[in-house]
């Protein structure tokens, strides 16, 4: 599996554990059966909205890291934020984890 990150509202965070936990699955599980019925799902046209949605999302993704100037190509790399932060902090004690 590959894992991904991504932000949702407070609204979509509170549906979106309400709802995993009354079928008794964990949230990813939750997104990972949404995603399945949105590809795999023949009825397109009742998911128009969500395709409509995710690519209005894309959209603005890309809009994001233009505007935050990242270089051609950047790539995320969760051990520089953590670097940043104890460069911040001077001594690069604990982070709490």
């Amino acid at each position: 599996m590959i894992r991904k990150q991504l932000y949702i509202g407070d609204e979509h965070d509170r549906a979106l554990k309400r709802r995993a936990r009354e079928l008794g699955v964990s949230e990813a599980e939750l997104v990972r059966r949404l995603l399945d019925g949105l590809v795999e799902g023949g009825g397109v046209s009742a998911r128009r909205g969500a395709s409509s949605a995710l690519d209005d999302f894309f959209a603005e993704s890309d809009r994001t890291s233009e505007e935050r100037g990242f270089p051609e190509g950047y790539r995320f790399d969760r051990d520089e934020l953590y670097e940043e932060d104890r460069g911040a902090k001077g001594t690069g004690g604990s982070s709490g984890r």
